[in-house]
């Protein structure tokens, strides 16, 4: 007896229009929870994540709301992404790792954070900007502040793909140059150094990195993406006393390539935060890093060990943390004014 051959069954039109219709409503229902998540009890993306039982590593927009400001650390493996909340303004620096592009955009969401004043890239290195052109185009971005990129082929890979985004959107543009300020809320983001001048952009892309200072009176934070040692020293040659911070990201993920003692005792941080994978390849924070750190009294937390890590800063230098885990602690310093 010879078996029939079971023919595939072909999608049959009614089949094809529902999936279309589920597509179109799916696509209208993200639609309205981008706009009016939250208002008029539709609920936003955090809710909704909460009510379907999903984790999401993000702060809340009323962790958001806590202190005078706030620097979220967000957790993007092997990559750096920074968000600043200050009142009513934002500023993200950097956006970890292409992988990360989807989760961070979605952190961002849940975390009610639908625009932002500035977007910032500290130089062109995939594991800075992977998600970039992610956030610029799901949320509304007033202004793109860049590094010099002055030798750089600016039209391939992820560079290529957030600049044409930009150009799409539109967004304001700017390349930083020493001395810029921005204003965010009652704080001021400055650029204390916007690359060691003679750092050739495609072998030391780490030196060409923007110095990025936060201020809200005596609270600060300094950003230095990747910068190496070479650039630390120009920017304390530079800058000196104005480099002094509550609040330090690890300097290229806790390499022993940045994080340089002439810094540190300049900038005399009492928090500082690594931002890297875990388990990753280069063996970051790097174990004479993280004893630097703790020979200059300088509390330590890591993404890779924490997840998402929150500061709550106050204009009178105290800080509060809350990291991923529930921790949390509280301190006070008080700082001098920037040179």
């Amino acid at each position: 007896m010879t078996k029939r051959k079971r023919q595939p069954r072909r999608p049959t039109t009614a089949g094809v229009i529902a999936c279309l219709v589920c597509g179109v409503l799916l696509a209208a229902a993200s639609y309205l929870i981008d706009a009016f998540g939250g208002l008029y009890g539709l609920p936003g993306w955090e809710q909704l994540y909460a009510w379907l039982g999903i984790p999401m590593d993000t702060p809340s927009a009323e962790m958001l709301q806590t202190g005078d400001a706030t620097v979220t650390f967000f957790d993007v493996g092997q990559g750096d992404s920074v968000l600043i909340a200050c009142g009513e303004d934002t500023c993200l620096i950097d956006a970890g790792t292409p992988d990360a592009a989807d989760s961070l955009v979605a952190a961002l969401q849940t975390a009610g954070v639908r625009r932002l004043d500035y977007l910032v890239m500290t130089h062109p290195h995939a594991d800075h900007i992977g998600g970039m052109a992610a956030v610029l185009e799901n949320l509304a971005v007033e202004t793109l502040v860049l590094p010099d990129l002055s030798g750089v082929d600016t039209g391939a890979g992820q560079l290529g793909q957030v600049l044409e985004e930009a150009a799409a959107a539109p967004v304001e543009t700017v390349t930083a140059a020493a001395g810029d300020a921005f204003p965010l809320g009652e704080g001021t983001l400055t650029v204390l150094l916007a690359g060691l001048p003679d750092a050739d952009p495609q072998d030391d892309a780490n030196n060409t990195s923007l110095c990025l200072r936060f201020s809200l009176g005596q609270f600060a934070f300094l950003d230095t993406g990747d910068a190496e040692e070479a650039e630390e020293e120009a920017l304390v040659a530079r800058c000196g006393a104005g480099v002094r911070c509550t609040l330090f990201k690890a300097g290229h993920h806790g390499s022993s390539t940045s994080n340089s003692q002439l810094l540190l005792t300049m900038a005399a941080p009492r928090l500082a935060v690594v931002s890297c994978g875990l388990d990753n390849d280069y063996g970051h924070p790097h174990a004479e890093v993280l004893d630097r750190f703790a020979l200059n009294g300088v509390e330590v937390h890591r993404t890779d060990l924490e997840g998402t890590v929150v500061v709550s800063g106050q204009a009178d230098g105290s800080w509060e943390l809350v990291a991923d885990d529930g921790a949390d602690g509280t301190g006070e310093e008080s700082l001098a004014p920037a040179a």
